[in-house]
């Protein structure tokens, strides 16, 4: 059925369903168009599931399982096809490792491996021969849902406690020590330790026959002996040894938590600070011991100096100097509650050395129509970015998708002097994650107060894709009524994310390949090509996205006014924090418009001035200030930037599988980034047939050739022919 350009209209800019009937596709049946490549999430390579291994401080605190296949494989096989059915083997292993954890099968990976190899090896199409081995690091699997985040945190917690614990730990039983020898020697200088019974048990049982201890008793009582401790010295020490010995905060490993000592770990903020509260006498006692040993063993201990100070010594003397001796608090919040971010917001605040994880597994609300605002009402949105005004506060923002990636992050976060934020989206899968950040709706981005001064050390967008844009854009095939297979280009936009939520199908409404918006008040946009506008042409205009059904056909669809609404100030967001991260900085754009004004005015100055006087006008001319070089060169920068290259190599990076079978091919040609996914890092550095080859055996297909670089290249031919499918 055919809609009217009005309808259409009708439904984006006031929600009027009543000329839209459903159409012929059920529109909970429709994905965004970039969901299309990734309907079967256990064939694809991502960086789940993790392994984290179970023992701090024994090599790398978590791998990716791929990258663990992929080093084992390194270490015992070779390129060509002797070692090909080994390679073929442990990627199908890993494959059955990846979907056995997404059905709920947690192991440590030496057992998940067993099990995946007895599948294979039962199966109809049963493989020959034996298991490949196990990668090396061994550990427990944890897949991309709403876990992920606790365990990662917490891992990466043990591995940065365990390293101070066992330095305090150290501390407190070196001391323990210095002052167990000044008792010790004090003692042995004293009449006590000379008599006749004490002396024969200090002597071996096979020499006791050959002394008169009694005669050696005698001797030594009448040797000078040294002056004693004094009373209140002796009492001081004593006092500092128990003080010592009876600390609860860290084990001999170093981890805190444990048998007989205080826990670390909690789930709510409130607990976590009455338990601090609590803890304060512990600790001061703790402090204190530790000062007046250090003083005593050093004997610098001065009482008419000392003795005052240490009599006044409580809790409230004690400073973030103090605090990070201790081990610091773990407070994993599973799903941020309205109520929590102000107790998430105070404890930071308070600059107390708490390092909290706050998850939410929902950052969008259907709201009825004319009422509130679509993404405004969860909590977890907001979170990290209104820390960011908080002193000394570390922040993370991620999906628990991204959390691999930024797991040196991750391990600063729970490592720093200063209380962290650890801000986490968990979608039901790595799909809607990674969605999430894509749309910008949850983006990554990393401020460490104590990276050094200035924004453009402490603030990084690390970890999105495409950052320097307004959305990331991607290429994708769909299929034709004519079962024709044929590619694309789209924007993903937070649109495209509400899109793929079954709770917002009344936003979207699907358009039949008969509808059309042909009169000349209303025109068919992208919703990434619709924010651009100003307000009167948005007046002219109807915003849409495209989506796909399950047969991989491209629908249109309109979206309403409000969802559009909620784009427009996500964008915003976005931008807020692209010039917090040094992108197109709204000052810098200003200064350099600015300057590039002056010097355009100068040059038309020039330009008009008689050819006589041009010399002379010319030498006294002021020379091009920095801030005009600077708007120059970003010009022309942009111009470069913005120029087309159609025949040029390229790689969709964000779709890369990590396989390294194009590094296998020319790793000069093709190298990683930063993210471990490929880019065409010297199209000259190889041959067209690599290239070719390279796409051919690339699995997800993101390897595009280009044209020929070098045309004298033999078999040209045959090779355009083969690379007209990934043009």
């Amino acid at each position: 059925m055919s809609h009217g350009a009005s309808a259409l209209a009708a439904f984006h800019r006031i929600g009027d369903r009543s000329r839209w009937p459903e159409p012929d596709a059920p529109a909970a049946t429709l994905r965004p168009a970039l969901f299309g490549n990734y309907r079967d999430l256990d064939a694809l390579r991502t960086d789940f599931p993790l392994l984290l291994t179970p023992t701090p401080g024994t090599g790398p605190w978590v791998i990716s399982l791929a990258d663990a296949v992929d080093a084992m494989l390194r270490q015992t096989t070779r390129p060509g096809a002797a070692d090909e059915e080994t390679r073929r083997k442990a990627l199908a292993l890993e494959e059955s490792v990846r979907r056995n954890l997404r059905h709920g099968r947690y192991a440590s990976l030496s057992q998940a491996w067993q099990a995946a190899w007895r599948e294979l090896a039962s199966g109809e199409n049963a493989a020959p021969g034996s298991a490949p081995a196990a990668p090396d690091f061994d550990g427990n699997l944890v897949g991309c849902d709403r876990e992920t985040a606790a365990r990662l945190v917490r891992r990466a917690w043990l591995e940065s406690e365990r390293r101070k614990g066992r330095s305090l730990h150290a501390r407190i039983q070196r001391l323990q020590h210095k002052l167990t020898d000044i008792l010790h020697a004090d003692f042995m200088h004293s009449g006590a330790a000379r008599d006749a019974e004490r002396l024969e048990n200090a002597v071996g049982g096979t020499d006791r026959a050959i002394f008169d201890f009694s005669a050696m008793a005698r001797v030594l009582r009448s040797a000078p002996a040294a002056d004693p401790l004094p009373a209140r010295r002796r009492q001081r020490i004593e006092n500092a040894i128990d003080a010592l010995r009876s600390q609860r905060f860290v084990a001999a490993n170093g981890l805190p938590g444990g048998s007989g000592l205080h826990p670390f770990e909690f789930n709510d903020c409130v607990a976590a600070r009455q338990a601090f509260r609590e803890r304060l006498d512990d600790m001061q006692r703790l402090v204190r011991a530790i000062a007046i040993a250090e003083l005593e063993a050093d004997n610098h201990y001065d009482e008419a100096r000392h003795d005052r100070f240490f009599d006044a010594f409580d809790a409230g003397h004690l400073g973030p100097g103090d605090f990070e001796l201790f081990p610091s608090y773990l407070v994993c919040i599973e799903e941020l509650e309205a109520g929590q971010r102000g107790e998430v917001l105070d404890l930071l605040e308070a600059g107390l050395p708490f390092k909290i994880v706050a998850q939410s597994t929902d950052i969008i609300e259907n709201i009825p129509l004319g009422i509130g605002q679509i993404l405004s009402g969860k909590q977890g949105r907001r979170l990290a970015r209104l820390a960011l005004g908080l002193d000394g506060v570390f922040v993370l923002q991620a999906p628990n998708a991204f959390l691999y990636r930024l797991r040196d992050e991750l391990l600063r976060a729970v490592s720093v002097a200063q209380p962290a934020l650890i801000s986490v989206y968990a979608g039901p899968d790595y799909l809607a994650g990674a969605a999430a950040c894509e749309s910008r709706t949850f983006p990554c981005f990393v401020y460490d107060p104590s990276a050094g001064g200035g924004q453009a050390r402490r603030f990084r967008l690390t970890g999105n894709p495409q950052p320097e844009r307004d959305w990331p854009r991607h290429h994708f095939d769909y299929g034709t009524d004519g079962h024709d297979r044929r590619g694309a280009e789209t924007a993903f936009t937070v649109v495209d994310f509400v899109a793929a939520d079954p709770r917002f199908t009344s936003r979207f409404a699907a358009m039949d390949d008969n509808d059309t918006l042909a009169d000349e008040d209303n025109e068919l946009v992208p919703v990434d090509e619709y924010l651009q506008l100003n307000a009167r042409e948005r007046a002219r205009a109807v915003p849409c996205i495209l989506l796909i059904d399950a047969q991989d056909r491209l629908r249109r669809c309109v979206v309403d006014g409000r969802l559009v609404d909620a784009a427009a100030r996500c964008l915003d967001a976005w931008r807020n924090l692209q010039e917090l991260g040094g992108i197109g900085n709204s000052h810098a754009l200003a200064a350099l418009r600015e300057a590039q004004q002056r010097w355009d005015e100068e040059k038309a100055r020039l330009s008009t001035q008689p050819a006589a006087a041009a010399p002379a006008a010319a030498t006294s001319a002021p020379a091009p200030t920095a801030a005009t070089r600077a708007a120059a060169a970003a010009l022309a920068v942009e111009d470069a930037a913005t120029a087309p290259s159609s025949d040029a190599p390229w790689i969709e990076t964000i779709r890369c599988t990590s396989c390294n079978e194009c590094k296998e091919i020319n790793h000069r040609m093709f190298a990683y980034d930063e993210d471990n996914r490929a880019y065409i890092a010297d199209p000259d550095a190889g041959t067209y047939r690599e290239l070719v080859q390279a796409a051919e055996t690339c699995q997800v297909a993101v390897i595009h050739p280009g044209t020929p670089r070098n045309p004298d290249e033999p078999g040209l031919e045959e090779l355009l022919e083969r690379a007209e499918s990934f043009l």
